[in-house]
Protein backbone atom coordinates (compact mmCIF):
# COMPACT_ATOMS: atom_id res chain seq x y z
CA UNK A 1 0.00 0.00 0.00
CA UNK A 2 2.75 2.38 0.88
CA UNK A 3 4.39 1.78 -2.50
CA UNK A 4 1.11 2.47 -4.29
CA UNK A 5 0.68 5.78 -2.48
CA UNK A 6 4.28 6.76 -3.13
CA UNK A 7 3.95 6.12 -6.86
CA UNK A 8 0.78 8.19 -7.10
CA UNK A 9 2.27 11.02 -5.01
CA UNK A 10 5.43 11.00 -7.06
CA UNK A 11 3.64 11.46 -10.36
CA UNK A 12 1.55 14.37 -8.97
CA UNK A 13 4.64 16.28 -7.83
CA UNK A 14 5.59 17.66 -11.31
CA UNK A 15 2.12 19.19 -11.63
CA UNK A 16 2.34 20.71 -8.16
CA UNK A 17 5.78 22.16 -8.95
CA UNK A 18 4.49 23.66 -12.20
CA UNK A 19 1.45 25.04 -10.38
CA UNK A 20 3.72 26.88 -7.93
CA UNK A 21 5.55 28.44 -10.90
CA UNK A 22 2.35 29.42 -12.72
CA UNK A 23 0.60 30.91 -9.67
CA UNK A 24 3.59 32.47 -7.90
CA UNK A 25 6.30 33.57 -10.34
CA UNK A 26 4.22 35.93 -12.57
CA UNK A 27 2.86 37.82 -9.55
CA UNK A 28 6.30 37.96 -7.97
CA UNK A 29 7.89 39.37 -11.16
CA UNK A 30 5.10 41.92 -11.75
CA UNK A 31 4.98 43.04 -8.14
CA UNK A 32 8.38 44.74 -8.16
CA UNK A 33 9.81 46.21 -11.40
CA UNK A 34 13.18 46.76 -9.67
CA UNK A 35 13.99 43.10 -9.13
CA UNK A 36 17.54 42.21 -10.24
CA UNK A 37 18.01 40.69 -13.69
CA UNK A 38 19.13 37.37 -12.19
CA UNK A 39 15.63 36.82 -10.78
CA UNK A 40 14.11 36.89 -14.29
CA UNK A 41 16.70 34.42 -15.58
CA UNK A 42 16.14 32.23 -12.55
CA UNK A 43 12.35 32.37 -12.99
CA UNK A 44 12.64 31.33 -16.65
CA UNK A 45 14.92 28.40 -15.82
CA UNK A 46 12.60 27.30 -12.99
CA UNK A 47 9.56 27.43 -15.24
CA UNK A 48 11.30 25.38 -17.99
CA UNK A 49 12.52 22.88 -15.40
CA UNK A 50 9.03 22.47 -13.92
CA UNK A 51 7.44 22.28 -17.38
CA UNK A 52 9.78 19.54 -18.59
CA UNK A 53 9.09 17.39 -15.53
CA UNK A 54 5.35 17.89 -16.06
CA UNK A 55 5.49 16.97 -19.78
CA UNK A 56 7.69 13.95 -19.11
CA UNK A 57 6.67 12.74 -15.60
CA UNK A 58 8.80 9.61 -15.87
CA UNK A 59 11.86 11.83 -16.10
CA UNK A 60 11.60 12.64 -12.39
CA UNK A 61 11.39 8.95 -11.47
CA UNK A 62 14.48 8.26 -13.59
CA UNK A 63 16.44 11.21 -12.18
CA UNK A 64 15.52 10.29 -8.59
CA UNK A 65 16.23 6.57 -9.02
CA UNK A 66 19.29 6.64 -6.76
CA UNK A 67 19.52 10.20 -5.38
CA UNK A 68 16.62 12.67 -4.91
CA UNK A 69 18.12 15.13 -7.42
CA UNK A 70 14.92 17.10 -8.04
CA UNK A 71 14.44 17.77 -4.32
CA UNK A 72 18.00 19.08 -4.19
CA UNK A 73 17.35 21.30 -7.21
CA UNK A 74 14.20 22.65 -5.58
CA UNK A 75 16.18 23.59 -2.46
CA UNK A 76 18.92 25.26 -4.51
CA UNK A 77 16.45 27.23 -6.66
CA UNK A 78 14.54 28.50 -3.61
CA UNK A 79 17.82 29.52 -1.94
CA UNK A 80 18.92 31.39 -5.09
CA UNK A 81 15.63 33.29 -5.19
CA UNK A 82 16.24 34.39 -1.60
CA UNK A 83 19.88 35.25 -2.38
CA UNK A 84 19.06 37.49 -5.35
CA UNK A 85 15.93 39.02 -3.77
CA UNK A 86 16.86 39.41 -0.09
CA UNK A 87 14.16 42.05 0.40
CA UNK A 88 11.64 39.21 0.03
CA UNK A 89 13.74 36.65 1.91
CA UNK A 90 11.25 36.02 4.72
CA UNK A 91 8.12 35.47 2.57
CA UNK A 92 10.13 33.43 0.04
CA UNK A 93 11.22 31.12 2.85
CA UNK A 94 7.74 29.59 2.90
CA UNK A 95 8.57 27.94 -0.45
CA UNK A 96 10.81 25.52 1.43
CA UNK A 97 7.57 23.84 2.47
CA UNK A 98 7.24 22.47 -1.07
CA UNK A 99 10.16 19.97 -0.97
CA UNK A 100 9.39 19.23 2.70
CA UNK A 101 5.77 18.38 1.86
CA UNK A 102 6.77 16.25 -1.14
CA UNK A 103 8.99 14.06 1.04
CA UNK A 104 6.50 13.99 3.94
CA UNK A 105 3.74 12.68 1.65
CA UNK A 106 5.88 9.60 1.04
CA UNK A 107 5.41 8.72 4.72
CA UNK A 108 9.10 8.59 5.60
CA UNK A 109 9.95 10.39 8.84
CA UNK A 110 13.76 10.31 8.56
CA UNK A 111 14.02 11.85 5.05
CA UNK A 112 11.35 14.41 5.97
CA UNK A 113 13.39 15.83 8.81
CA UNK A 114 16.62 15.54 6.80
CA UNK A 115 15.12 17.75 4.07
CA UNK A 116 13.73 20.10 6.74
CA UNK A 117 17.20 20.38 8.28
CA UNK A 118 18.77 21.05 4.87
CA UNK A 119 16.12 23.67 4.16
CA UNK A 120 16.73 25.33 7.50
CA UNK A 121 20.50 25.25 6.99
CA UNK A 122 20.32 26.76 3.50
CA UNK A 123 17.81 29.36 4.63
CA UNK A 124 19.95 30.39 7.62
CA UNK A 125 23.17 30.49 5.59
CA UNK A 126 21.59 32.59 2.84
CA UNK A 127 20.03 34.88 5.44
CA UNK A 128 23.35 35.44 7.21
CA UNK A 129 25.14 36.15 3.90
CA UNK A 130 22.48 38.66 2.85
CA UNK A 131 22.14 40.08 6.39
CA UNK A 132 18.46 39.24 6.81
CA UNK A 133 16.88 39.92 10.25
CA UNK A 134 18.07 36.96 12.31
CA UNK A 135 15.26 36.64 14.87
CA UNK A 136 12.33 36.35 12.40
CA UNK A 137 14.51 34.11 10.22
CA UNK A 138 15.10 31.66 13.08
CA UNK A 139 11.41 31.83 14.01
CA UNK A 140 10.46 30.89 10.45
CA UNK A 141 12.92 27.96 10.44
CA UNK A 142 11.41 26.69 13.70
CA UNK A 143 7.98 27.00 12.07
CA UNK A 144 9.21 24.83 9.17
CA UNK A 145 10.12 22.06 11.63
CA UNK A 146 6.73 22.32 13.36
CA UNK A 147 4.89 22.17 10.03
CA UNK A 148 7.07 19.27 8.86
CA UNK A 149 6.15 17.32 12.00
CA UNK A 150 2.45 18.14 11.55
CA UNK A 151 2.44 17.17 7.84
CA UNK A 152 4.18 13.89 8.65
CA UNK A 153 1.65 13.15 11.42
CA UNK A 154 -1.31 13.86 9.12
CA UNK A 155 0.26 11.74 6.37
CA UNK A 156 0.76 8.79 8.71
CA UNK A 157 -2.87 9.02 9.80
CA UNK A 158 -4.01 9.16 6.16
CA UNK A 159 -1.89 6.15 5.19
CA UNK A 160 -3.20 4.13 8.14
CA UNK A 161 -6.82 5.06 7.36
CA UNK A 162 -6.37 4.26 3.67
CA UNK A 163 -4.70 0.95 4.52
CA UNK A 164 -7.58 -0.10 6.76
CA UNK A 165 -10.24 0.90 4.25
CA UNK A 166 -8.49 -0.81 1.35
CA UNK A 167 -7.24 -3.97 3.07
CA UNK A 168 -9.59 -4.74 5.97
CA UNK A 169 -12.81 -6.73 5.82
CA UNK A 170 -15.54 -4.49 7.22
CA UNK A 171 -17.41 -7.30 9.02
CA UNK A 172 -14.69 -9.41 10.63
CA UNK A 173 -11.99 -6.68 10.95
CA UNK A 174 -9.33 -8.98 9.52
CA UNK A 175 -7.48 -8.59 6.22
CA UNK A 176 -9.46 -8.96 3.00
CA UNK A 177 -8.81 -10.71 -0.32
CA UNK A 178 -6.98 -7.66 -1.71
CA UNK A 179 -4.38 -7.86 1.05
CA UNK A 180 -4.17 -11.64 0.64
CA UNK A 181 -3.25 -11.19 -3.03
CA UNK A 182 -0.69 -8.51 -2.15
CA UNK A 183 1.09 -10.68 0.46
CA UNK A 184 1.06 -13.79 -1.72
CA UNK A 185 2.52 -11.86 -4.63
CA UNK A 186 5.23 -10.40 -2.40
CA UNK A 187 6.18 -13.81 -0.96
CA UNK A 188 6.33 -15.51 -4.36
CA UNK A 189 8.35 -12.67 -5.89
CA UNK A 190 10.89 -12.94 -3.07
CA UNK A 191 10.78 -16.76 -3.35
CA UNK A 192 9.88 -17.07 0.35
CA UNK A 193 8.62 -20.54 1.39
CA UNK A 194 5.23 -20.46 3.05
CA UNK A 195 2.18 -22.54 3.80
CA UNK A 196 -1.39 -21.64 2.92
CA UNK A 197 -4.45 -22.76 4.89
CA UNK A 198 -7.83 -22.34 3.24
CA UNK A 199 -10.76 -23.04 5.51
CA UNK A 200 -14.50 -23.20 5.06
CA UNK A 201 -17.30 -23.22 7.65
CA UNK A 202 -19.31 -26.44 7.51
CA UNK A 203 -23.11 -26.12 7.23
CA UNK A 204 -22.90 -22.33 7.09
CA UNK A 205 -25.44 -21.99 4.28
CA UNK A 206 -27.96 -23.98 6.29
CA UNK A 207 -27.40 -21.65 9.26
CA UNK A 208 -28.08 -18.58 7.10
CA UNK A 209 -31.18 -20.16 5.56
CA UNK A 210 -32.72 -21.32 8.85
CA UNK A 211 -31.67 -18.64 11.38
CA UNK A 212 -30.95 -15.60 9.25
CA UNK A 213 -27.93 -13.67 8.04
CA UNK A 214 -27.49 -11.79 11.31
CA UNK A 215 -26.66 -15.12 12.98
CA UNK A 216 -24.31 -15.93 10.11
CA UNK A 217 -22.53 -12.58 10.51
CA UNK A 218 -22.17 -13.20 14.25
CA UNK A 219 -20.59 -16.62 13.63
CA UNK A 220 -18.17 -15.17 11.04
CA UNK A 221 -16.97 -12.53 13.50
CA UNK A 222 -16.50 -15.08 16.30
CA UNK A 223 -14.61 -17.49 14.01
CA UNK A 224 -12.38 -14.66 12.75
CA UNK A 225 -11.51 -13.84 16.36
CA UNK A 226 -10.71 -17.50 17.10
CA UNK A 227 -8.42 -17.70 14.07
CA UNK A 228 -6.53 -14.57 15.18
CA UNK A 229 -6.12 -15.95 18.71
CA UNK A 230 -4.78 -19.28 17.44
CA UNK A 231 -2.25 -17.86 14.98
CA UNK A 232 1.10 -16.12 15.41
CA UNK A 233 1.92 -12.45 14.86
CA UNK A 234 3.81 -13.38 11.67
CA UNK A 235 0.77 -15.16 10.14
CA UNK A 236 -1.57 -13.25 7.84
CA UNK A 237 -5.23 -13.97 8.55
CA UNK A 238 -7.67 -13.00 5.79
CA UNK A 239 -11.29 -13.41 4.85
CA UNK A 240 -11.03 -15.21 1.53
CA UNK A 241 -14.67 -14.72 0.59
CA UNK A 242 -18.11 -15.57 2.00
CA UNK A 243 -17.59 -18.12 4.76
CA UNK A 244 -14.04 -18.95 3.63
CA UNK A 245 -10.91 -17.81 5.44
CA UNK A 246 -7.27 -18.09 4.45
CA UNK A 247 -4.09 -17.96 6.51
CA UNK A 248 -0.65 -17.32 5.01
CA UNK A 249 2.14 -18.71 7.19
CA UNK A 250 5.59 -17.46 6.04
CA UNK A 251 8.58 -19.76 6.58
CA UNK A 252 6.30 -22.47 8.00
CA UNK A 253 6.26 -26.15 6.95
CA UNK A 254 2.96 -27.96 6.43
CA UNK A 255 3.35 -30.01 9.60
CA UNK A 256 3.50 -26.88 11.80
CA UNK A 257 0.63 -25.37 9.81
CA UNK A 258 -1.44 -28.48 10.53
CA UNK A 259 -0.89 -28.01 14.27
CA UNK A 260 -2.21 -24.45 13.99
CA UNK A 261 -5.13 -25.60 11.85
CA UNK A 262 -6.04 -28.32 14.38
CA UNK A 263 -5.91 -25.74 17.17
CA UNK A 264 -8.35 -23.54 15.25
CA UNK A 265 -10.67 -26.47 14.51
CA UNK A 266 -10.77 -27.55 18.17
CA UNK A 267 -11.35 -24.00 19.43
CA UNK A 268 -14.28 -23.55 17.06
CA UNK A 269 -15.89 -26.69 18.49
CA UNK A 270 -15.55 -25.67 22.15
CA UNK A 271 -15.99 -21.90 21.97
CA UNK A 272 -18.87 -20.95 24.35
CA UNK A 273 -20.26 -18.36 21.94
CA UNK A 274 -20.68 -21.02 19.25
CA UNK A 275 -22.23 -23.76 21.41
CA UNK A 276 -25.72 -22.75 20.29
CA UNK A 277 -24.58 -23.27 16.69
CA UNK A 278 -23.68 -26.92 17.15
CA UNK A 279 -23.87 -27.60 13.41
CA UNK A 280 -20.98 -25.23 12.75
CA UNK A 281 -17.53 -26.74 12.37
CA UNK A 282 -14.57 -25.94 10.12
CA UNK A 283 -12.80 -27.86 7.35
CA UNK A 284 -9.30 -26.90 6.22
CA UNK A 285 -6.92 -27.63 3.37
CA UNK A 286 -3.18 -26.92 3.47
CA UNK A 287 -0.64 -26.53 0.65
CA UNK A 288 2.92 -25.27 0.64
CA UNK A 289 5.04 -23.05 -1.62
CA UNK A 290 7.19 -24.09 -3.44
CA UNK A 291 6.88 -27.75 -2.44
CA UNK A 292 3.35 -28.26 -3.79
CA UNK A 293 3.24 -25.47 -6.39
CA UNK A 294 5.51 -22.74 -7.72
CA UNK A 295 2.85 -20.12 -8.50
CA UNK A 296 0.21 -18.24 -6.50
CA UNK A 297 -2.61 -19.81 -8.48
CA UNK A 298 -1.07 -23.24 -8.05
CA UNK A 299 -0.78 -22.96 -4.26
CA UNK A 300 -4.38 -21.73 -3.97
CA UNK A 301 -5.61 -24.58 -6.19
CA UNK A 302 -3.71 -27.18 -4.17
CA UNK A 303 -4.98 -25.84 -0.84
CA UNK A 304 -8.51 -25.70 -2.27
CA UNK A 305 -8.14 -29.29 -3.49
CA UNK A 306 -7.06 -30.36 0.01
CA UNK A 307 -10.09 -28.52 1.43
CA UNK A 308 -12.36 -30.44 -0.96
CA UNK A 309 -10.81 -33.68 0.30
CA UNK A 310 -11.39 -32.61 3.91
CA UNK A 311 -15.07 -31.96 3.10
CA UNK A 312 -15.39 -35.35 1.41
CA UNK A 313 -14.08 -37.07 4.55
CA UNK A 314 -17.10 -35.94 6.56
CA UNK A 315 -16.19 -32.28 7.26
CA UNK A 316 -14.58 -30.92 10.45
CA UNK A 317 -11.22 -32.17 9.15
CA UNK A 318 -7.74 -30.80 8.37
CA UNK A 319 -6.17 -32.14 5.17
CA UNK A 320 -2.61 -31.67 3.89
CA UNK A 321 -2.29 -31.58 0.12
CA UNK A 322 -0.96 -34.81 -1.35
CA UNK A 323 -0.26 -35.51 -5.00
CA UNK A 324 -2.45 -38.60 -5.10
CA UNK A 325 -5.57 -36.90 -3.74
CA UNK A 326 -8.37 -36.05 -6.17
CA UNK A 327 -8.21 -32.55 -7.63
CA UNK A 328 -10.96 -30.07 -8.42
CA UNK A 329 -9.04 -28.79 -11.45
Amino acid sequence: MKGYLQRNTKYSVPFLRLLVCVLFLPFFLLMDPYLPRQIYYLSGCTFLYAGCLQIWPRMEAFINKFIPVTIGLDLVLISLFIYYAPNYGLPLGILYLFPITVVAFRNRLGPTFLITSLSGGLYLSTGIIKTLPLKPLILEIVSLFILAFYIDLVTQHFHLTYFRQANQDSLTKIHNRRYFNFVMDKLVQSNTPHSLIIMDLDNFKNLNDTQGHHHGDFVLKIVAGIIKECTRSSDIVTRFGGDEFAIILPQTPKEVSKEIADRIRNNVLVNPKLLTYSQISISQGIACYPTDAATIEGVIQKADSALYTAKSKGKNFVQLYEEQQPSLF
